[in-house]
Formats: structure tokens, sequence, C-alpha cells
């Protein structure tokens, strides 16, 4: 099955207003004080942070889910999405982008409270022309997805001659390639790293580290099977071997029990010199 059947392209586009306005006359200030040109840019922060930091904490979490249920893709925004994922993404995404919606209701039905208590926190910084109105400041903010087909080079058609048709159907196989050998390397990548660090953890004398050590793991081995977008076989057995070895014990019984700890550290490290040549060169 070719990689267009397996998988797509997805586009997560989230905008925000940033309640940020750079002050030209505050900046000159500073640097006439401190008698130093190219000294900074003063920017100020027109609405409290508490009220903006519920949208922004969303929209990080989003992109972050977003960036750790996709692949690496082409340069353009664009992450790979295979169809096994597809259905989980897509709720999840959906969760997010009704927070998103409902705290963005919540910050513009504030929005006039909050500017006057602007107008008393920066005092004489404080522009009127600096807000925008309640229409143009929705227009700001945004959250959507858009999916599009991977590419295909014998979809290409174009009035050229052959040779030229060929060499960019050429041209669009390689890329292809390209991209799938990245976004295989990532999945590589990603679980090398937190096989990496419970290695590092727990070949310490101290016994302190956090759940999330051993879940990491866990939730990790859960997904990459279904962002394996070209059955690797050894990435499948990989995973298996790890949730089988590295998991096996609750955290706190690899705190209390040192032997158990001692035995998850050389079982992790064995794992970790076996998945460093499927790692991309240095």
């Amino acid at each position: 099955m070719s990689l267009d059947q397996k998988a797509m392209v997805v586009y997560l586009n989230i905008s925000t207003w940033t309640a940020r306005k750079y002050d030209r006359n505050i900046s000159q200030e500073i640097e006439h004080k401190y008698n130093s040109n190219d000294a900074g840019r003063y920017n100020k922060l027109l609405i409290a942070r508490d009220s903006i930091q519920k949208i922004q904490r969303i929209v990080s979490e989003a992109r972050s889910f977003h960036y750790e249920n996709t692949l690496p893709w082409l340069d353009n925004g664009g992450r790979l999405l295979p169809a096994s994922n597809y259905f989980d993404y897509v709720n999840s995404i959906q969760r997010f982008q009704g927070k998103y919606e409902n705290e963005v209701e919540n910050f513009i039905r504030a929005y006039p409270a909050l500017k006057n208590e602007a107008q008393h926190r920066l005092n004489s910084m404080f522009k009127a022309e600096d807000y925008p109105d309640i229409g143009t400041l929705r227009a700001k903010y945004s959250f959507s997805t858009q999916v599009s087909p991977v590419p295909i080079a014998d979809d290409f058609r174009v009035n050229l001659n052959a040779e030229e048709v060929e060499a960019i159907k050429e041209s669009i196989e390689e890329q292809v390639q390209e991209s799938t050998g990245t976004a295989m390397r990532d999945l590589w990548t990603r679980l090398f790293k937190v096989v990496q660090h419970m290695v590092e953890r727990l070949s310490k004398e101290d016994n302190r580290f956090k759940n999330s050590l051993v879940n990491n793991i866990s939730e990790l081995c859960d997904l990459l099977p279904k962002l394996n977008i070209t059955n690797d076989p050894e990435l499948r057995s990989s995973v298996t071997e790890i949730k089988a070895k590295l998991t096996a014990y609750d955290p706190q019984i690899l705190r209390d029990n040192k032997d158990a700890r001692n035995e998850t550290a050389m079982e992790a490290q064995k794992i970790l010199n076996k998945m460093r040549h499927y790692l991309p060169a240095a």
C-alpha cells in the first residue's frame, strides 16, 4: 500500500491576540536613561497576564498534541497524519478547539472590564488606540485544521514535454521518499530519548524521579504503532520489548526496590544500545 493510502497531510492553524504593543516612547526613555542606543524594545502588556493565560495554555497543549500525534513532512507547515491515528487525532483536536472557543468567548465578554483595569494599571502608558474593538478582537482568534492528500507523482499533469513531466514526477517521488525517511527517523528519535532518559534517571544513586519517567514510555509505546507508516518490523519489535521490559514495574516500586530499579536500568541500557543504529547521523 502506497503512502497516499496510509496517511494524509494535516495543517493546524491557530491565531490569537498577543495583547502586547511596542511602546516607542518608553523604549526611547530607557535608551536616554542608560545612554545606550538599541538597548532593546519595550512591549506593553495591554491586558493582565492571567486573563489570557488559559487561552495560551490551550494553544500550547493543542500544538504539543499535534506534533506528538503526527510526523514531520515537507517544510511548508504540514505534518503527516497516518490514517490509523486519524480518528484519535480529530477527536482530540476537536476537544481542544471546543475549549479554545469557550475561553475566547469568556475573554471577549470580560474584555471591556479588562480594558478599564488596564487603564489604571498602565497609567500614562495607556493608549486607547492600542486596543481593538470587539469585532476586530474576535477576528484575531481562530482555530482550524486543514487536511490534504499526500502528493502522488502520477497525478502530476501539466502542459510540458514528456521529459520535463517525468523529471518533475521523479522529484515528487524523491521528496515523498525523503520525507518518509525523516518521519520514521523521528519515531526512532522519540523512542530513543525516553529510553535514554530512563537510563540516566535510574542509574543515579538517588531514587527520586517523577511517575512520568515510566508513564511517558508507556504512552509513547501505545502511540507509535499508529504512527508507524512503513510498518517497520524493527520498530514494532522495539516497542513491544520496551513496553514489556521497561514498564513492567510501577514507578513507586522502582523507587522502593533497588533491585527492580537496577534491573530496569540494565534492560533500558541494552535496548538503547540496540537502537543507536536507527538514529539519524549527528
